[in-house]
């Protein structure tokens, strides 16, 4: 009888002790979420330390039609047949500022090679946003979109910042989420 009682207070002092390991575990995710650092799958940023990518190798271009911020119509024809880089912003995303200086290196090398590049900026009022307008600076085609996120979900964003480089025939060679993904140069194969 007694080691039927030991062990029942051993499984509750265990269960207990997991209980609060839990509760510590998530109390530091939303700390890091609301800091602009978690992986959230609505994207409120990514841990500059890397992250997975939902948009994988192979996946192909999706089909859409939107108007860029200068007013110009853009489809995935306007992307295919030359290399292309796609990043994808939200306002919620404190990391996303801290990308655009690399996204503007990496779109400028692609450009010098013919290639183009496209940011889409999602969230209430992104066409007027600072992040929208350090974009436009830095790459060729800037697309808001308003926080229910349609063209990322098209294209399979999860996760900001993310990118994706499409080569000519429309298919992603390589994508990456966050800020350590970027420095480590993605390069379209």
């Amino acid at each position: 009888m007694i080691f039927a009682v030991v062990g029942l207070v051993l499984v509750g002092v265990i269960s207990v002790l997991n209980l609060v390991i839990l509760l510590v575990v998530l109390r530091r995710w939303r700390e890091l979420e609301a800091s602009g650092g978690g992986g959230h799958s609505h994207g409120h940023g990514f841990p500059t330390t890397g992250a997975i990518s939902s948009i994988r190798t192979g996946d192909r271009l999706p089909d859409f039609s939107a108007r860029a911020l200068d007013g110009t119509a853009v489809t995935e024809r306007t992307l295919l047949e030359k290399e292309t880089l796609v990043g994808f912003f939200s306002l919620t995303c404190k990391a996303c500022v801290e990308a655009v200086p690399l996204f503007a290196r990496h779109a400028e090398r692609l450009r010098a090679d013919g290639g183009t590049s496209l940011a889409i900026v999602h969230g209430d009022d992104s066409a007027d946003s600072e992040l929208a307008a350090m974009l436009s600076e830095a790459m060729d085609i800037v697309i808001a979109e308003d926080s229910e996120a349609e063209l990322s979900k098209r294209y399979g964003a999860k996760h900001y910042p993310s990118y994706a480089w499409y080569g000519p025939d429309g298919m992603v060679t390589t994508a990456g989420a966050g800020v350590s993904a970027l420095r480590a140069q993605p390069v379209a194969s």
